[in-house]
């Protein structure tokens, strides 16, 4: 090759690099949140708390909502707003749950929650649950309960998947399982992302199939390759999570205030209701015209968890064009999380539910009410919990217009 050809190979090989950088950075179309969805077909899910969070958005928004899946999250209403029980029944185990059906019926009585029709839910009609046997921080006991408190309230079955012996997810440990997953499928202590890879097991997968798959059958072969970073975008969570503060929600304090120790106060993280300031969201082509009328799923992150590498690793964007859905995937701030598993070290009495402990170092939705002031115990289970309520504006974005 001449020496001016290879300047020229080399001159045409730098522009295409130049051009993939812009491409990348240029990936983003700048809409933000407003996708048009489909605001009659919207559901939701999660892992851990994020299922939690998942089953309470569900239950109160149960006229708008028309589907929900868990994976690996304690019971419904379990907590009754007390941290030592969420941890010692809802979690660990350590005394016997009590069906919490009654409470949705009443709370739906009061208004707090989307009124029944005959009993049962206008929109909400198909749930999923999947909890391994094995998994030391919810056990499978908090699981089961999830399901039947479900069943009991759609008034159909829910789907249970408790994994299986073949490909070891039924000795899975606490975590969400993808093909994809970069942690041991059973818990080994090291605990980092809690994606876990358990053979071809896929949480993500069956669960759409369950939940919109109508009959079809299950078929692995159309789970797309992964998606790339770059096509998982951010939003602007700050501003809806602001519409809620300008109300003035009441809020629990979440630490001491250091100069006046008899004195409570809150940080700037609980004054977000110990949210993020911005989300993720991934819009598969499929859905990136006009017109396009996707479904509209929030995956919720679990305690712990990075939020951003969740929306990146968890398989919900591999799913996403077989359904034509857009998968939001809101944040919670991450706090100093305790880095021993909760079911391993000693029970917690009820000193822990003093409002001035730390109650959310873990990065935890809020599923026993940290946030509920004292004056409004049991608010997080209904619409006007804080976090359901910025969720709520998150999925009034994403089915909205660009030109709204």
């Amino acid at each position: 090759m001449s020496m001016i050809g290879g300047r020229l190979a080399r001159t045409v090989g730098l522009a295409a690099l130049l051009c993939a950088i812009a491409t990348v950075a240029a990936a983003d179309d700048g809409r933000g949140l407003r996708r048009a969805g489909d605001p009659n077909r919207v559901s939701l899910s999660g892992l851990s708390s994020g299922a939690a969070m998942a089953v309470q958005y569900a239950v109160a928004h149960s006229g708008s909502v028309e589907a929900v899946g868990a994976v690996a999250g304690p019971q419904w209403g379990c907590a009754d707003g007390s941290l030592s029980r969420a941890v010692n029944a809802c979690l660990c185990g350590r005394s016997a749950l009590t069906p919490t059906i009654d409470t949705a019926h009443r709370l739906a009585a009061d208004g707090a929650i989307d009124s029944l029709v005959s009993g049962r839910p206008q929109a909400l009609s198909r749930s999923w649950v999947f909890q391994s046997p094995a998994d030391e921080t919810v056990t499978v006991g908090s699981g089961r309960a999830d399901a039947a408190f479900l069943t009991a309230f759609i008034g159909a079955a829910a789907s249970l998947d408790e994994g299986n012996a073949a490909d070891g997810s039924s000795r899975a440990g606490h975590g969400i399982i993808t093909p994809d997953g970069s942690a041991a499928c059973a818990a080994d202590d090291r605990e980092a992302d809690f994606v876990r890879r358990c053979g071809a097991e896929d949480n993500v997968g069956k669960m759409f199939h369950s939940l919109f798959g109508a009959g079809a059958p299950y078929d692995p072969s159309q789970r797309a390759p992964q998606v790339p970073e770059s096509e998982v975008w951010a939003f602007d969570q700050q501003s809806l999570i602001d519409r809620v503060k300008a109300g003035s929600p009441a809020l629990a304090n979440d630490h001491l205030n250091p100069v006046w120790l008899w004195s409570p106060d809150k940080s700037t993280r609980r004054r977000n209701f110990d949210m993020a300031p911005t989300g993720s969201i991934y819009v598969p082509p499929a859905c990136r015209a006009a017109g396009s009328a996707c479904r509209v799923h929030v995956a919720l992150h679990g305690c712990k968890q990075d939020a951003r590498q969740f929306a990146r690793t968890a398989g919900y964007n591999e799913w996403a064009e077989r359904y034509r859905t857009i998968i939001v995937y809101p944040a919670i701030a991450l706090g100093t999380p305790v880095s021993a598993p909760i079911c391993r070290l000693p029970a917690l009495d009820g000193v822990v539910d003093a409002a001035w402990i730390e109650p959310n170092p873990n990065g935890c939705w809020d599923w026993w009410g940290y946030l509920d002031a004292a004056s409004d115990r049991g608010r997080h289970l209904t619409k006007q919990a804080p976090q359901i309520r910025v969720l709520t504006g998150i999925i009034a974005a994403v089915s909205a217009s660009a030109a709204d």
